[in-house]
Protein backbone atom coordinates (compact mmCIF):
# COMPACT_ATOMS: atom_id res chain seq x y z
CA UNK A 1 0.00 0.00 0.00
CA UNK A 2 1.51 3.49 -1.29
CA UNK A 3 1.08 6.42 0.64
CA UNK A 4 -1.40 7.54 -2.23
CA UNK A 5 -3.36 4.62 -2.01
CA UNK A 6 -3.59 4.96 1.89
CA UNK A 7 -5.03 8.09 1.48
CA UNK A 8 -7.31 7.23 -0.98
CA UNK A 9 -8.99 4.27 1.21
CA UNK A 10 -9.10 7.30 3.98
CA UNK A 11 -10.93 9.77 1.58
CA UNK A 12 -13.22 6.55 0.40
CA UNK A 13 -14.04 5.57 4.39
CA UNK A 14 -13.94 9.27 5.38
CA UNK A 15 -16.72 10.04 2.36
CA UNK A 16 -19.07 7.32 2.94
CA UNK A 17 -19.37 8.11 6.57
CA UNK A 18 -20.12 11.41 5.82
CA UNK A 19 -22.34 11.45 2.44
CA UNK A 20 -25.88 10.66 4.42
CA UNK A 21 -25.50 13.80 6.04
CA UNK A 22 -24.72 16.06 3.23
CA UNK A 23 -27.46 16.99 1.05
CA UNK A 24 -27.73 17.19 -2.95
CA UNK A 25 -25.90 20.14 -3.37
CA UNK A 26 -22.85 19.07 -1.03
CA UNK A 27 -23.09 15.72 -2.42
CA UNK A 28 -21.55 17.27 -6.13
CA UNK A 29 -19.88 19.88 -4.52
CA UNK A 30 -22.01 22.82 -5.76
CA UNK A 31 -24.43 25.18 -4.60
CA UNK A 32 -28.64 25.83 -5.23
CA UNK A 33 -27.42 28.64 -7.41
CA UNK A 34 -25.33 26.47 -9.67
CA UNK A 35 -26.59 26.11 -13.42
CA UNK A 36 -27.68 22.71 -14.60
CA UNK A 37 -24.99 23.01 -16.94
CA UNK A 38 -22.34 23.04 -13.98
CA UNK A 39 -23.93 20.23 -12.35
CA UNK A 40 -23.37 18.29 -15.16
CA UNK A 41 -20.07 19.16 -15.35
CA UNK A 42 -19.79 18.55 -11.54
CA UNK A 43 -21.36 14.94 -11.89
CA UNK A 44 -18.97 14.31 -14.71
CA UNK A 45 -15.45 14.79 -12.91
CA UNK A 46 -16.77 13.51 -10.03
CA UNK A 47 -18.20 9.92 -11.90
CA UNK A 48 -14.19 9.92 -13.21
CA UNK A 49 -13.42 9.33 -9.47
CA UNK A 50 -15.89 7.67 -7.58
CA UNK A 51 -17.49 5.41 -9.73
CA UNK A 52 -16.41 1.97 -8.28
CA UNK A 53 -14.84 0.78 -11.15
CA UNK A 54 -12.34 3.38 -10.84
CA UNK A 55 -11.58 1.46 -7.48
CA UNK A 56 -7.72 -0.54 -7.40
CA UNK A 57 -8.24 -3.97 -6.88
CA UNK A 58 -5.71 -3.28 -3.92
CA UNK A 59 -8.74 -1.42 -2.27
CA UNK A 60 -11.40 -3.93 -2.70
CA UNK A 61 -12.47 -4.21 0.86
CA UNK A 62 -13.68 -0.31 0.41
CA UNK A 63 -15.58 -0.62 -2.85
CA UNK A 64 -18.91 -1.00 -1.57
CA UNK A 65 -18.40 1.99 0.09
CA UNK A 66 -17.24 3.87 -2.85
CA UNK A 67 -20.35 2.68 -4.57
CA UNK A 68 -22.39 4.22 -1.37
CA UNK A 69 -20.71 7.35 -2.27
CA UNK A 70 -21.83 7.39 -6.27
CA UNK A 71 -25.18 6.35 -5.68
CA UNK A 72 -25.50 9.20 -3.66
CA UNK A 73 -24.16 11.56 -6.02
CA UNK A 74 -26.30 9.85 -8.70
CA UNK A 75 -29.27 10.61 -7.04
CA UNK A 76 -28.14 14.23 -6.25
CA UNK A 77 -27.21 14.49 -10.10
CA UNK A 78 -30.99 12.69 -11.11
CA UNK A 79 -32.65 15.11 -9.28
CA UNK A 80 -31.20 18.29 -9.59
CA UNK A 81 -30.89 17.84 -13.14
CA UNK A 82 -34.48 17.96 -13.42
CA UNK A 83 -36.21 21.22 -12.84
CA UNK A 84 -39.37 20.34 -11.40
CA UNK A 85 -37.70 17.77 -9.00
CA UNK A 86 -35.09 20.44 -8.57
CA UNK A 87 -37.58 23.00 -7.59
CA UNK A 88 -39.41 20.28 -5.38
CA UNK A 89 -36.41 19.44 -3.83
CA UNK A 90 -35.76 22.97 -2.86
CA UNK A 91 -38.90 23.77 -1.72
CA UNK A 92 -38.90 20.49 0.43
CA UNK A 93 -35.33 21.72 1.68
CA UNK A 94 -36.80 25.12 2.60
CA UNK A 95 -39.85 23.00 4.85
CA UNK A 96 -37.88 21.15 6.44
CA UNK A 97 -39.14 18.16 4.59
CA UNK A 98 -35.92 16.66 2.88
CA UNK A 99 -34.86 15.11 6.40
CA UNK A 100 -39.05 13.50 6.55
CA UNK A 101 -39.02 9.59 6.95
CA UNK A 102 -40.29 9.12 3.13
CA UNK A 103 -36.57 10.99 2.18
CA UNK A 104 -34.68 8.83 3.99
CA UNK A 105 -36.49 5.41 2.75
CA UNK A 106 -36.08 6.89 -0.61
CA UNK A 107 -32.06 6.96 0.12
CA UNK A 108 -32.17 4.04 1.68
CA UNK A 109 -34.14 2.27 -1.42
CA UNK A 110 -31.53 3.77 -3.64
CA UNK A 111 -28.49 2.69 -1.88
CA UNK A 112 -29.75 -0.95 -1.47
CA UNK A 113 -30.42 -0.72 -5.49
CA UNK A 114 -26.97 0.43 -5.73
CA UNK A 115 -25.79 -2.93 -3.57
CA UNK A 116 -27.83 -4.82 -5.67
CA UNK A 117 -26.15 -3.85 -8.84
CA UNK A 118 -22.68 -4.36 -7.35
CA UNK A 119 -23.76 -7.69 -6.91
CA UNK A 120 -25.07 -8.51 -10.12
CA UNK A 121 -21.44 -7.48 -11.34
CA UNK A 122 -20.01 -9.73 -9.36
CA UNK A 123 -21.95 -12.42 -10.95
CA UNK A 124 -22.02 -11.10 -14.54
CA UNK A 125 -18.14 -11.69 -14.03
CA UNK A 126 -19.05 -15.60 -12.57
CA UNK A 127 -21.16 -16.09 -15.93
CA UNK A 128 -23.94 -16.04 -13.79
CA UNK A 129 -26.34 -14.15 -15.93
CA UNK A 130 -29.45 -15.06 -14.38
CA UNK A 131 -28.80 -14.23 -10.68
CA UNK A 132 -26.95 -11.26 -12.40
CA UNK A 133 -30.49 -10.15 -14.61
CA UNK A 134 -32.28 -10.73 -10.90
CA UNK A 135 -30.06 -8.48 -8.86
CA UNK A 136 -29.65 -5.83 -11.96
CA UNK A 137 -33.65 -5.66 -12.51
CA UNK A 138 -34.25 -4.87 -8.57
CA UNK A 139 -32.10 -2.18 -9.21
CA UNK A 140 -33.49 -0.87 -11.97
CA UNK A 141 -37.18 -1.67 -10.62
CA UNK A 142 -35.72 1.21 -7.84
CA UNK A 143 -34.04 3.54 -9.78
CA UNK A 144 -35.03 3.34 -13.66
CA UNK A 145 -32.83 6.40 -15.35
CA UNK A 146 -29.31 4.73 -14.07
CA UNK A 147 -27.15 4.29 -16.74
CA UNK A 148 -25.33 2.01 -15.55
CA UNK A 149 -28.23 -0.38 -14.48
CA UNK A 150 -29.79 0.06 -18.43
CA UNK A 151 -26.46 -0.48 -19.56
CA UNK A 152 -25.47 -3.79 -17.85
CA UNK A 153 -29.68 -5.24 -18.26
CA UNK A 154 -29.27 -4.25 -22.31
CA UNK A 155 -26.08 -6.35 -21.70
CA UNK A 156 -27.38 -9.17 -20.19
CA UNK A 157 -30.67 -9.16 -22.95
CA UNK A 158 -27.63 -9.13 -25.49
CA UNK A 159 -26.34 -12.16 -24.22
CA UNK A 160 -29.54 -14.77 -24.88
CA UNK A 161 -29.73 -17.20 -27.38
CA UNK A 162 -32.84 -16.30 -28.34
CA UNK A 163 -31.82 -12.63 -28.82
CA UNK A 164 -28.65 -13.14 -31.71
CA UNK A 165 -30.80 -11.64 -34.11
CA UNK A 166 -30.65 -8.49 -35.77
CA UNK A 167 -33.57 -6.65 -34.49
CA UNK A 168 -32.82 -8.10 -31.21
CA UNK A 169 -29.30 -6.41 -30.92
CA UNK A 170 -30.48 -3.61 -32.53
CA UNK A 171 -33.02 -2.72 -29.89
CA UNK A 172 -30.26 -3.33 -26.93
CA UNK A 173 -28.08 -0.76 -29.13
CA UNK A 174 -30.70 1.71 -28.81
CA UNK A 175 -30.71 0.90 -24.76
CA UNK A 176 -27.12 1.58 -24.73
CA UNK A 177 -27.68 4.77 -26.81
CA UNK A 178 -30.47 5.85 -24.21
CA UNK A 179 -27.81 5.28 -21.21
CA UNK A 180 -24.97 7.15 -22.96
CA UNK A 181 -27.42 9.72 -23.42
CA UNK A 182 -28.08 9.83 -19.55
CA UNK A 183 -24.59 9.68 -18.80
CA UNK A 184 -21.94 10.31 -21.44
CA UNK A 185 -18.96 8.97 -19.14
CA UNK A 186 -20.56 5.69 -18.51
CA UNK A 187 -17.37 3.41 -20.10
CA UNK A 188 -19.43 0.22 -20.43
CA UNK A 189 -22.34 1.72 -22.47
CA UNK A 190 -19.80 2.65 -24.94
CA UNK A 191 -17.88 -0.72 -24.89
CA UNK A 192 -20.77 -3.11 -24.84
CA UNK A 193 -22.08 -0.61 -27.74
CA UNK A 194 -19.19 -0.76 -29.93
CA UNK A 195 -19.07 -4.93 -29.23
CA UNK A 196 -22.92 -5.25 -30.63
CA UNK A 197 -22.38 -2.56 -33.45
CA UNK A 198 -19.48 -4.65 -34.46
CA UNK A 199 -21.37 -8.18 -34.38
CA UNK A 200 -24.11 -6.07 -36.36
CA UNK A 201 -21.36 -5.22 -38.76
CA UNK A 202 -20.88 -1.47 -38.12
CA UNK A 203 -17.20 -1.37 -37.90
CA UNK A 204 -16.54 2.06 -38.08
CA UNK A 205 -19.16 2.85 -35.53
CA UNK A 206 -18.18 0.45 -33.43
CA UNK A 207 -14.40 1.45 -33.45
CA UNK A 208 -15.37 4.83 -31.80
CA UNK A 209 -17.20 3.41 -28.85
CA UNK A 210 -14.29 1.19 -28.30
CA UNK A 211 -11.76 4.49 -28.49
CA UNK A 212 -14.73 6.06 -26.31
CA UNK A 213 -14.13 4.06 -24.23
CA UNK A 214 -10.52 3.96 -24.05
CA UNK A 215 -11.03 7.69 -23.27
CA UNK A 216 -12.80 7.59 -20.26
CA UNK A 217 -10.68 4.15 -19.09
CA UNK A 218 -7.05 4.22 -20.48
CA UNK A 219 -7.22 0.58 -18.28
CA UNK A 220 -10.00 -0.79 -20.52
CA UNK A 221 -7.49 -4.05 -21.75
CA UNK A 222 -10.76 -5.25 -24.13
CA UNK A 223 -11.31 -1.54 -25.86
CA UNK A 224 -7.36 -1.58 -26.67
CA UNK A 225 -7.45 -5.35 -28.12
CA UNK A 226 -10.01 -3.94 -30.13
CA UNK A 227 -8.77 -0.88 -31.81
CA UNK A 228 -5.65 -2.74 -31.93
CA UNK A 229 -7.04 -5.61 -34.11
CA UNK A 230 -8.91 -3.55 -36.06
CA UNK A 231 -5.72 -1.22 -37.42
CA UNK A 232 -4.08 -4.81 -37.70
CA UNK A 233 -6.46 -5.42 -40.36
CA UNK A 234 -6.21 -2.05 -41.68
CA UNK A 235 -9.22 -0.57 -40.93
CA UNK A 236 -8.07 2.68 -40.25
CA UNK A 237 -6.15 3.09 -43.36
CA UNK A 238 -8.91 1.68 -45.23
CA UNK A 239 -11.20 4.19 -44.14
CA UNK A 240 -8.51 7.03 -45.14
CA UNK A 241 -8.18 5.62 -48.72
CA UNK A 242 -11.98 5.25 -48.80
CA UNK A 243 -12.00 9.54 -47.10
CA UNK A 244 -9.62 10.71 -50.13
CA UNK A 245 -11.38 8.21 -52.75
CA UNK A 246 -14.52 9.93 -51.75
CA UNK A 247 -12.83 13.54 -51.92
CA UNK A 248 -11.59 12.79 -55.14
CA UNK A 249 -14.78 12.15 -56.89
CA UNK A 250 -16.66 14.65 -55.32
CA UNK A 251 -13.46 17.43 -56.13
CA UNK A 252 -13.61 16.10 -59.76
CA UNK A 253 -17.58 16.97 -59.95
CA UNK A 254 -16.93 20.44 -58.21
CA UNK A 255 -15.34 20.79 -61.01
CA UNK A 256 -17.10 20.04 -63.69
Amino acid sequence: MTAELVARKKEILDKSAAVDKEDHYRVLGVTPHTPTAEIQKAFFALAKKWHPDRVPPVLADVKDHCAKVFARMSEAHQILMDPGKRAAYDASKKSGGDDSPEAQAQVQAILEAAMNFQKAEICLKRNDFKLAEELCRKAVAVDPNQADYITMMAWLEAQKPNKQDHPSMQAQVAELTRAIGISPVCERAFFYRGTLLKRLGQESPAMKDFKRAMDLNPRNVDAQREVRLYNMRGGEKKEKAKGKDEGGIFGKLFKK
